[in-house]
């Protein structure tokens, strides 16, 4: 795979609580294969925007902050999200590989909507992967995403696989009220995640409305104007249907 040595960065946070273990340079990269109706980083899809990067610029960018990641995963590290890192995959290969040479614990934040190739080529540099699952029926995912999910689940078990049962693999499920919290939804979840064998947790997070304002300025409209925000009772209630899921389960970064 040729190697890229310049990248489109949207953002950096550079104390970032919620994506992964421990405090956390999170970097956000430009780009994103699907087109979620929900998106709070609808301005992170497009393939250029925010800012050029080489590898050495980015790298001196986030080992600044070196020194509040502590010692080990736990304490943190950096997690690349996106938009989808996997979108620009010659240089994130080329960024968490010398990262990985400098001891620091990776998280890569992700829909997996992407090849094997690109999954193989990065799986050796990466700590924790938190793939995101959108639905699991395909229609409504269809609906949501602008693509079926057939790719992204076969890529998560591919994947599980090749951890050959390291738990380094943490599934997200947005709770979206109405939409992804059916019976026949959580079913299906359920009986998906069961039946992966490099499970760190399942991680249930609560739809919200705050990147509606993106959509307002780029587009004019919201596509989910009328869903209103997940409750604590909506995560509750989508918990207590999982409850038999052999995973830890996660509200949020608990």
């Amino acid at each position: 795979m040729k190697i890229f040595n310049r990248g489109y960065i949207h953002s950096i946070e550079t104390l970032g609580t919620l994506d992964g273990p421990g405090l956390r340079t999170v970097v956000f990269f430009q780009g994103c294969p699907l087109r979620c109706k929900f998106c709070h980083n609808v301005d992170c899809v497009a393939p250029r925007g925010g800012s050029e990067y080489t590898i050495d610029e980015l790298c001196r960018r986030v080992l600044k902050n070196k020194e509040y990641w502590g010692v080990s995963g736990k304490d943190g590290g950096v997690t690349v999200s996106g938009g989808d890192p996997t979108y620009q995959p010659e240089f994130l290969l080329a960024f968490i590989r010398r990262l990985h040479n400098q001891n620091v614990h990776i998280v890569i934040d992700t829909s997996l909507m992407t090849s094997t190739k690109v999954i193989e080529s990065i799986l050796p540099y990466v700590d924790l992967w938190m793939v995101s699952v959108k639905h699991m029926e395909e229609k409504k995912h269809e609906y949501l995403t602008g693509f079926s999910n057939k790719h992204i689940l076969a890529n998560i078990r591919h994947l599980d696989t090749l951890l050959d049962r390291k738990p380094k693999l943490r599934i997200r499920y947005l709770v979206i009220p109405g939409i992804t919290d059916t019976l026949s939804a959580l079913q299906l979840f359920s009986a998906f995640v069961s039946k992966l064998k490099s499970i760190e947790s399942v991680e249930l997070l609560p739809y919200g409305t705050y990147g509606v304002h993106k959509w307002i300025e780029m587009y004019g409209t919201y596509p989910l104007s009328k869903v209103n925000a997940a409750t604590q009772n909506h995560v509750n209630a989508v918990a207590k249907a999982l409850a038999n899921v052999p995973f830890q389960l996660r509200t949020g970064n608990t």
